[in-house]
């Protein structure tokens, strides 16, 4: 897999840096990436600009190297991160809070409760299992 095929088109490229930041927006960590994100990075389900964000892998891989970088790690970052940094320099989810100290505690009680939810599943799977009920 070529990192560059997730790049984004200069259309989505335009949507994500006319995203206005919401100083009160609340991050969420999401699954498929990895990662923290914000309300205010995309356009809502309603909003025109929304299927330039919503079912890509590019913005996926965006999140997850926003990720990789909150949480230290020089491997993960895709070349869509540079890309938005070079090409959508407004969009909120550069700003330093949504990657900083306080958004690498938020994002490591995610992971570690991700983890635990996984734990939980593989083991009440696994008592199905050996229990003939699954």
């Amino acid at each position: 897999m070529d990192a560059n095929e997730f790049l984004f088109s200069t259309a989505t490229l335009a949507v994500l840096n006319a995203q206005q930041y919401d100083p009160g927006a609340k991050g969420a960590y999401e699954y498929l990436s990895g990662g923290l994100m914000w309300p205010d990075e995309r356009p809502e389900a309603h909003e025109p600009g929304r299927e330039f964000t919503s079912t890509i892998t590019a913005y996926r891989c965006l999140i997850a190297s926003r990720a990789a970088i909150t949480l230290g790690k020089e491997t993960g970052v895709w070349p869509v991160w540079e890309q938005v940094l070079r090409e959508a320099s407004n969009w909120p989810g550069l700003r330093p809070e949504r990657w900083g100290e306080a958004a690498r505690k938020r994002l490591l009680a995610a992971k570690r409760r991700e983890a635990r939810c996984f734990d939980e599943l593989e083991r009440q799977l696994e008592e199905q299992l050996t229990s003939g009920t699954g």
